[in-house]
């Protein structure tokens, strides 16, 4: 069987995993991503260079508006680093494997397609919260990029004044919590702490803001399901009062979109950048 070197780009940390056809997992590992564009490239044609007679092809998912059959990403909003170079030539050149690129947030919803909570449906969105709020949008059972690769980029549309990804990402919420308890601490601690009532009334505003991205984007879309995905879905209750809040706001989406965390984690990205690669190398 073969195998494939799966890389997941992030802001934070640059993840990898050594994966069979069937998306079995053999190795896996990451290092903190370096924001210099020389030091970055250096990171990943190392990564490439350490795994070519190892694996037989390359597919990777990173943050912006990919062109994945030129490699090219062309989004303002995204670090220079992510800009700088175009890593599809940079990896095929150091690996002599075909390497295909795509957006983080559409291979996300194709991992979800392949072993996730969507594998049932063919009208899909997905969101992730996180720092920012990515999207994906899947229509009859195909990815939908948009005329210039930016289909779904939810985070960039407007609420008042405030670009979405600002008033709904999880980054906003544990920072103004963070603002009002005088430290700085994290998601769990938030979801520690909500019979606090500054607390509670502070994740209920930005609860309300991220619903409304959400149901925004399905009632322009009229998927058959809105996907959640990102760090903060591990908290227990946070889907659920998602789901509350958005069909309190719309609740004529209750009879016809459902709403669900994702299933595979921070896999989600791999697995499809790797169903991609299949379906377009193999």
């Amino acid at each position: 069987m073969k195998k494939y070197l799966a890389i997941d780009i992030g802001g934070t940390f640059i993840k990898y995993s050594v994966m069979e056809e069937d998306y079995r997992i053999l190795e896996e590992g990451s290092i903190p991503t370096k924001k210099e564009p020389e030091q970055f490239l250096e990171q990943l044609t190392g990564i490439a260079a350490d795994y070519k007679k190892k694996v037989d092809g390359i597919a990777v998912c990173i943050a912006g508006f990919i062109n994945p059959k030129t490699g090219e990403n062309t989004d303002f909003s995204v670090g220079a680093h992510f800009r700088a170079y175009n890593l599809k030539k940079e990896l095929e050149r150091v690996s002599g494997h075909a390497v295909t690129i795509e957006n983080d947030s559409n291979c996300a919803v194709l991992g979800e397609m392949v072993a996730g909570a969507a594998r049932d449906y063919k009208d899909i969105c997905l969101l992730t919260i996180g720092t920012g709020i990515g999207g994906a949008i899947v229509m009859g059972g195909n990815l939908w990029r948009g005329s210039h690769f930016k289909a779904g980029e939810a985070g960039l549309m407007r609420l008042g004044e405030e670009n979405s990804e600002y008033a709904g990402a999880t980054s906003v919420l544990v920072r103004r919590v963070s603002q009002l308890v005088g430290k700085t601490v994290d998601g769990p601690y938030v979801f520690e702490h909500l019979l606090e009532s500054e607390i509670a009334g502070i994740y209920q505003d930005w609860l309300e803001k991220l619903s409304v991205v959400v149901g925004n984007m399905a009632m322009l879309l009229d998927p058959q399901v809105m996907l959640i995905g990102g760090g903060i879905c591990q908290e227990p209750r946070f889907i659920r009062d998602l789901k509350a809040k958005v069909y309190e706001i719309y609740p004529h989406l209750l009879e016809y979109t459902e709403i669900k965390g994702c299933e595979t984690g921070n896999q989600a990205g791999r697995i499809g950048a790797l169903a991609l690669h299949k379906e377009e190398i193999l």
